[in-house]
């Protein structure tokens, strides 16, 4: 392999994970916007009605809530919850029976906004 197919192969890799960094979201202010209310996308996915494009889309945005820090509390417990969103999204994109259910589940607002939302 040349050097210039290496630096060009790498200048590709490099385009690629800044595009993806550019998608991803910026704050958990933003991943709520797709994750609350009756008519969320994590609604639709939770009730079944995702399509595979959308089920990646919710993975991608626990993917990314697990980043951040939580506004208040203990940082063990958003670990937790956040491990178990982003664990019930992968099983909903790989197509695992009962996946949405446990999804719906994990993804109880009350429980994480009771000890980890802020002001």
């Amino acid at each position: 392999m040349s050097y210039g197919t290496i630096a060009a192969a790498a200048a590709a890799l490099g385009l690629l994970l800044g595009a993806a960094q550019e998608k991803a979201p910026k704050s958990i202010k933003e991943i709520m916007k797709d994750h609350k209310g009756k008519e969320s996308l994590v609604a639709k996915v939770t009730a079944g009605k995702g399509s595979e494009a959308e089920n990646k889309k919710v993975l991608g945005l626990y993917e990314a809530l697990a980043t951040f820090k939580p506004p208040q509390g203990d940082e063990g417990s958003w670990k937790e919850k956040t491990t178990a969103l982003v664990g019930a999204a992968k099983e909903l994109v790989e197509k695992k029976e009962g996946a949405a259910e446990k999804l719906k589940a994990a993804a109880n607002c009350k429980a994480c906004h009771d000890v980890h939302k802020g002001k």
